[in-house]
């Protein structure tokens, strides 16, 4: 890696570092693992096995069915056997679930209805067209 790459990297880190102490970034950061990202995956995606949520989260399916054990003590799931495959199950929100976590989708809608606001509608395009290019890269380099 050439020098002024070296320096734009050590940038990078930098800003990441910035960006990983805000307080928005804590609070939006808990919709990637755990028990909120698995509700999340049912929100968008519906009914789903564990085995689906394992690869969907790729995390290991042990770890799926204590979430399930977890959220289904605080009434948040069903749980119902698979038709299809009588040896699995499938689980979906209650509603109570789904209610309890729109609260929390509504509190991250508000810092992002911030943080655009505070962009403004032409840098927050660019914003989202460099991570757009950002992330077509990476994935093109198998990253």
């Amino acid at each position: 890696m050439n020098q002024e790459l070296l320096i734009i990297k050590d940038e990078f880190l930098r800003y990441l570092y910035e960006i990983s102490e805000m307080k928005m970034v804590h609070y939006i950061a808990t919709f990637i693992q755990g028990e909120e990202a698995l509700i999340l995956r049912l929100v968008i995606n519906g009914p789903m096995t564990p085995k689906e949520l394992s690869d969907d989260l790729k995390i290991t399916k042990g770890r799926v069915t204590a979430i399930i054990n977890k959220l289904k003590k605080k009434n948040y799931l069903h749980i119902k056997i698979n038709e299809d495959d009588r040896r699995s199950i499938i689980v979906w929100l209650t509603d109570y679930g789904r209610e309890a976590f729109q609260e929390k989708l509504d509190i991250a809608d508000q810092y992002f209805n911030k943080m655009f606001s505070v962009l403004g509608v032409e840098d927050a395009r660019s914003l989202v067209g460099e991570i757009s290019k950002l992330l077509i890269k990476l994935k093109e380099a198998g990253l």
